[in-house]
């Protein structure tokens, strides 16, 4: 069976033109933050994460249409 980690799912997505060189690196950076969740419950890490929620949800939406249009594409 084939399995990728999300970074790997990102480099992919990146590769195939999902995602362009920047929205990969916000993805790792969301992704690492979301890691470090489990071992960092401080007020600094809690507002370093807020600081990320605004350009996450635009990310976040974009990849919904991106993914959404190659679905359409595929049928």
């Amino acid at each position: 069976m084939d399995a990728l980690v999300f970074n790997d799912v990102f480099r992919h997505a990146a590769k195939h033109g999902l995602l362009s060189l920047d929205e990969t690196e916000r993805w790792l950076l969301y992704r690492a933050n979301r890691n470090n969740t489990a071992h960092d419950y401080g007020e600094g890490f809690a507002n370093e994460t807020l600081k990320l929620l605004p350009a996450y949800l635009i990310d976040v939406r974009q990849l919904a249409i991106k993914l959404q249009d190659a679905f359409n594409a595929a049928s």
